[in-house]
C-alpha cells in the first residue's frame, strides 16, 4: 500500500483544504523531497482567489527547501541526504524559447505549486535539474532562494548604475530583498513607498532613504528608476507618468492581478524616453542567491517573520489575502500537524 502524507490543496478557486494524499515516487531523472521549509508567496495567495492561472486542483508551494530522500535511476548531480533548494521552473529545453535561452519562457513549463504538485506538501517531486545544494545553509534560508533568485534577475533587468536614486513600491518581503540588494549594487538612496505602518517602519529601520506612506508626498520627476513590488497597476501607471526622471526606467515585478492594466500617459513616456521594463519569475539564478546568501552580502535573517504549521496555512493565505501588515515571510516548518 503507497503511503500518505499530509498536503495543502486548492481544489479550485476559492477553496483550500488539508489533505491526506499518496507519497510520490521519483522516477527517470526526478528527485522525492522531504520538505523542511515552505514560503507562502503572493502568488500562491493569487492562486487561491483565481487571480493567477494555475492547474487545478493543485497543491501550492514554489519556494520551498528540504533534504533528498530518494532519487530516479537517471539522476547523476543530486544524491541522498542532499540539503536542497528548488528552483521552480523546469524548462523542457527543446521549445523556441529555451532554445534561445531564455528557459523562464518555455512553452511546456513544469512548475510545482502551479501546474505540479508543490512544496505545501511533507514530501515533493522535483525534476534534478531544478535542484541546487545549500551546503549549510538552515532550510528557512534555502526556501528564500527562490524570491531572491527572482529579485536577482529584476535587478539585473531594472539596471540598476551607480550612485542612483530609486524607489521601491511596497515594503513586503519581496520589496525589502530588492531594496538591499540595489543598494549592493550601488544606489546612492533606496526610498519606499508603503501604505502598511509595520512594513513602513521595518522599510525605514534599513536607513536607505525616504519612506513615504502616500504618493501624494512624492514630488515630480524624483527617480532615476522605480521598482513595483506591490503589483497595483496603479502605482505602475503613476510611476511612469509622473514620479520618474526623463529616461527614468519603471520595472513591473509585484505579481498583477491577470486581468490587470496599465494606463500610461503615452505623450510623456514618448517625449521623455520612459522606459517600462518587465521581470518575470527568474533566469537561473539560483547559484547566485545561494551565494550572495552564504557570502552575508544579502542580509535574509529578518524576512520570516512567522514559522508555521502545515494545518495554519489556510488561515495565512487568508491573511495574507487581507493584507495583514504584521507578516512579512511566512514560512510552514512542521508539516505533520
Amino acid at each position: 500500500m503507497q503511503s500518505l502524507m499530509k498536503s495543502l490543496i486548492i481544489p479550485e478557486p476559492g477553496k483550500m483544504a488539508i489533505a491526506d494524499v499518496p507519497r510520490p515516487d521519483p522516477k527517470a531523472d526526478e528527485v522525492l523531497i522531504r520538505v523542511r521549509a515552505s514560503g507562502i508567496c503572493g502568488t500562491d495567495v493569487h492562486i487561491y482567489n483565481g487571480g493567477f492561472t494555475a492547474s487545478y486542483p493543485v497543491v501550492p508551494g514554489h519556494e520551498f527547501a528540504g533534504e533528498v530522500v530518494a532519487v530516479g535511476p537517471a539522476c547523476t548531480r543530486i544524491s541522498i541526504g542532499s540539503r536542497v533548494a528548488v528552483e521552480p521552473n523546469v524548462p523542457c529545453n527543446n521549445c523556441p524559447e529555451c532554445l534561445r535561452g531564455e528557459h523562464h519562457f518555455c512553452r511546456n513549463m513544469v512548475v510545482p505549486g502551479v501546474n505540479r504538485s508543490g512544496g505545501m506538501a511533507e514530501y515533493v517531486i522535483v525534476n534534478e535539474r531544478g535542484v541546487f545544494d545549500i551546503g549549510d545553509l538552515s532550510f528557512v534560508e534555502g526556501a528564500l532562494v527562490e524570491p531572491l533568485s527572482c529579485v536577482v534577475h529584476a535587478t539585473e533587468r531594472l539596471g540598476v548604475g551607480w550612485a542612483e536614486h530609486v524607489l521601491i513600491l511596497g515594503a513586503g518581503p519581496i520589496g525589502i530583498l530588492m531594496g538591499r540588494l540595489i543598494k549592493a549594487r550601488g544606489a546612492a538612496r533606496v526610498d519606499y513607498l508603503e501604505r502598511n505602518p509595520q512594513r513602513l517602519a521595518n522599510a525605514a529601520a534599513m536607513g536607505f532613504g525616504e519612506v513615504y506612506s502616500s504618493s501624494s508626498d512624492i514630488a515630480d520627476k524624483v527617480y532615476d528608476a522605480v521598482a513595483d513590488a506591490s503589483g497595483s497597476s496603479a502605482l505602475v501607471a503613476e510611476a511612469a507618468n509622473r514620479l520618474t526622471r526623463p529616461r527614468g526606467r519603471v520595472l513591473i515585478f509585484g505579481v498583477p492581478h491577470k486581468t490587470g492594466q496599465i494606463a500610461l500617459d503615452h505623450f510623456r513616456v514618448y517625449r521623455e524616453e520612459i522606459s517600462v521594463i518587465a521581470s518575470f519569475t527568474s533566469l537561473k539564478n539560483s547559484i547566485q542567491a545561494i551565494d550572495l546568501m552564504k557570502s552575508k552580502t544579502i542580509d535574509v535573517s529578518d524576512i520570516v517573520s512567522h514559522q508555521i504549521k502545515l494545518s495554519e496555512c489556510p488561515d495565512y493565505i487568508l491573511r495574507m489575502q487581507a493584507s495583514d501588515g504584521d507578516l512579512r515571510k511566512v514560512t510552514v516548518t512542521d508539516f505533520t500537524h
